[in-house]
């Protein structure tokens, strides 16, 4: 279920990016009715403003193009020059300076459309127009005017727009009759009659920014009918500078005749793949015969000089002969009054006259975008490699390098991008490339994240009275699965009582028995799982537990008996605790004291009961052995009996005296048993030689040589008082036990074959 919700989850993240690379190339192909067009919006939004980010990068701040220069419509110059519109005849006196300067092409981004009014018999009109035949004196000299078409719908005209046929740029198609889509026009602005009759060349012009309100795409060419296709303003002004045209003698109205046959054409034979032609090379278009625009800067990227400054100058100026010698000359406004402030990528509110200046720019250096087919393939290359590689290596389920492979993939496609591709012409869309990337990264680290939890949360709800919080992590880190359905292993049985624990029920309140155990139960089950082990269950003061499973642990006899000490010296802190609280409690309180028993051996783990109700529980002759350890201790007056096999696993950690070999009640085979008097490390003096005394007497016994092992016990019995000195209600203790045994053997001898086995009468 795991691996089926996160390759969905990857399957959908990655292909909403793969669609998303391609609508967010041809979203401004898409007609306005379109229902792609408002649910896709998103996919351009991110992707042209990264995209601009990027491309911002490679721009030179301080690079000038000196063949591009601003006459700039400043705000000096109005207020020098006395109203807007400026009077027309200080345009004819711009031209006139222009062409002393070497001017070769002037572009004006100002419309004549309406005839000025007469001034005392003088007519601005007629200088202009006189001043535009003066320029046109110098071969391959021209003015440009823009015309704009006026534009209702997406539908083709009934009309044939006759007066642009002087002027259309031949198509060349191919057999799918592909075309771009066509202008409805409901009227076309010219420019007065007058200066068309000059021989002013005529561009196209329309600005219309991107969805989120940048300029990007620039109208290269416009589709009015048919096969007419009519340059843009700046097209038209580019083919005037680098010659690209042919020219005749016929009348610019004369609707017959190519008067105008420029080498740039349109190129719509490649189906999907729209392009001008330029001497440059292709420039690809969308369906409106539009190209997306590499910037190449703003004011700062452009010579530009006042309007006012240029007219009023010199003629032998040298710097003006410098700046505007064989030169395109961009007549345009930065005053704020002629409100022609756009929001583009390099700047929030640019001049819109460098929109124009940047495509000239792009195509001067022949920097276009590549087709929109090829940025798209090699965008879709890097999202399924990149994908791919991450993929692969979260196999090795390594989060540290996950997180170092993403970074890695990022910054290498981001950089390799900027400064390689985007020079190259490429319109990577590499946001949602990397939306892809780290979308998957995520969705992998929330499923397993999740799965994990949810795992944790399945071994908490089954093992979460049982095992320590950590146990449940471990058991989940190491992939070592639990096992509940039984299974039988090398484990270590652990019971604990409370000695006399009756007594306490006759003399104690309901209230205060229920607080003593909830106390002391408490304390004792921290320590339990604080070292792993596993609660089975309380049986009234009992503790019933065990190590070694669900979660195999190889140091399980060893924790058992650190268990035990532990709680031992708890069960201290307890008493002197409850001695401190004064009358609160009794002296049989004062005085608890707890038995243990501990034994290793094959144990039968797993959940046990009916149908309706189970409980994770152990079985097995090494439990009940375990049990009877803890009984027999008080037989013994110990606290903690420990069994030889479980001795024999923890290796040289505690310090032990072999206490006996019994047959408890019940089994037939002997057991060695043995006191845990504490851990070897922080042992004292006294424990040291008591093990060390005793086992002499053990020795002794199991010899038979009964008086020398009374003379050494009774030495032991002075150090087991020693041992427990402010302890009452302790009858016996194990120096106590073996005199009265030799005694007994020495007026009843053991059989002959004697191993030194004691039988237990009694639990």
């Amino acid at each position: 279920m795991e691996r089926f919700i996160k390759y969905m989850g990857i399957l959908f993240i990655v292909g909403f990016s793969v669609l998303s690379v391609y609508q967010s190339l041809v979203f401004r192909s898409l007609p306005d009715w379109s229902p792609s067009k408002k649910y896709f919006a998103y996919s351009t939004f991110f992707e042209d403003r990264f995209f601009d980010f990027r491309m911002m990068k490679t721009l030179d701040p301080n690079k000038k193009d000196e063949r591009l220069v601003l006459a700039d419509i400043d705000d000096y110059s109005i207020k020098a020059l006395g109203s807007w519109p400026i009077q027309r005849n200080h345009w004819a006196s711009l031209i006139r300076k222009l062409k002393l300067y070497g001017a070769k092409v002037i572009a004006f981004d100002v419309f004549f459309s309406e005839e000025s009014k007469m001034c005392n018999g003088f007519n601005p009109d007629d200088d202009l127009a006189k001043s535009i035949e003066e320029f046109h004196e110098i071969p391959n000299n021209r003015v440009v005017l823009p015309y704009n078409l006026r534009v209702y719908g997406t539908e083709d005209i009934p009309q044939t727009p006759e007066d642009l046929y002087s002027f259309a740029l031949t198509a060349k198609t191919g057999g799918d009759d592909f075309e771009l889509v066509s202008a409805k026009i409901s009227n076309a602005v010219y420019p007065i009659q007058k200066l068309i009759d000059s021989e002013a060349a005529l561009g196209y012009i329309e600005a219309k920014a991107d969805s989120d309100g940048i300029m990007r795409h620039y109208k290269s060419v416009a589709h009015i009918y048919n096969d007419i296709y009519v340059p843009s303003y700046a097209l038209t002004t580019y083919q005037h500078y680098v010659g690209e045209m042919d020219e005749t003698e016929e009348d610019l109205n004369d609707l017959t005749a190519e008067s105008k046959v420029f080498q740039s054409h349109v190129d719509l034979s490649v189906l999907g793949e729209p392009a001008l032609v330029t001497e440059k090379g292709r420039v690809y278009l969308n369906d409106h015969g539009e190209t997306k625009i590499r910037w190449s800067g703003g004011i700062n990227n452009f010579p530009r000089a006042s309007i006012y400054d240029i007219i009023s100058k010199a003629d032998e100026d040298p710097a003006m002969h410098k700046m505007f010698k064989n030169t395109i000359v961009f007549v345009g406004a930065s005053a704020f009054g002629a409100y022609d402030l756009r929001h583009t990528p390099v700047d929030s509110m640019l001049p819109g006259v460098y929109f124009h200046m940047n495509f000239v720019k792009m195509l001067l250096d022949g920097t276009f975008l590549k087709a929109f087919a090829e940025s798209v393939q090699l965008s879709w290359i890097l999202l399924f490699a990149s994908v791919a590689i991450l993929l692969l290596v979260q196999l090795k389920e390594n989060p540290i390098l996950d997180i170092a492979v993403v970074l890695a993939i990022v910054g290498g496609i981001y950089f390799y991008d900027t400064y390689f591709l985007i020079p190259a012409g490429y319109e990577n869309r590499l946001f949602f490339c990397f939306f892809a990337l780290i979308g998957c990264y995520s969705w992998n680290t929330f499923v397993h994240f999740y799965m994990a939890n949810k795992d944790k949360a399945f071994l908490k709800n089954a093992f979460g009275n049982y095992i320590s919080p950590e146990l449940i992590s471990d058991m989940y880190e190491t992939g070592e699965p639990p096992k509940l359905g039984g299974d039988c292993g090398l484990r270590t049985a652990f019971f604990t009582d409370i000695q006399g624990f009756s007594t306490f029920s006759e003399i104690l309140s309901a209230t205060q028995l229920v607080e003593l155990l909830n106390e002391y139960l408490t304390a004792m089950t921290d320590i339990l799982l604080e070292e792993k082990g596993t609660l089975d269950k309380y049986e009234g003061d009992a503790i019933i537990a065990f190590f070694g499973a669900p979660m195999p642990l190889e140091d399980h006899a060893a924790r058992a008996c650190h268990v035990a000490h532990r709680m031992q010296l708890k069960l201290l802190e307890l008493r002197e605790k409850w001695i401190s609280e004064g009358d609160k409690w009794p002296e049989i309180v004062h005085q608890m004291r707890m038995r243990i028993g501990i034994n290793s051996g094959d144990i039968v783990t797993g959940n046990m009961g009916s149908s309706s109700r189970m409980n994770y529980t152990m079985i097995g002759d090494s439990v009940n052995l375990a049990a009877r350890l803890e009984e027999s201790a008080k037989q013994y007056g110990i606290f903690t009996q420990v069994s030889k096999t479980t001795v024999e696993l923890t290796g040289k950690q505690f310090l032990w005296r072999e206490l006996d070999t019994i047959k408890v009640v019940g089994k037939s085979i002997p057991v060695t048993t043995y006191d845990l008097l504490s851990e070897k490390e922080n042992a004292p003096d006294l424990l040291n030689k008591l093990a060390v005394l005793f086992q002499e007497g053990i020795s002794l016994y199991k010899e038979k040589r009964w008086d020398e092992a009374i003379t050494v016990f009774t030495e032991t019995l002075e150090l087991e008082h020693e041992r427990f000195p402010q302890l009452k209600g302790v009858k016996t203790n194990p120096s106590e036990i073996y005199i009265e045994r030799c005694e007994a053997f020495m007026e009843n001898p053991p059989p002959h074959d004697w191993d030194g086995t004691y039988t237990l009468t009694s639990k």
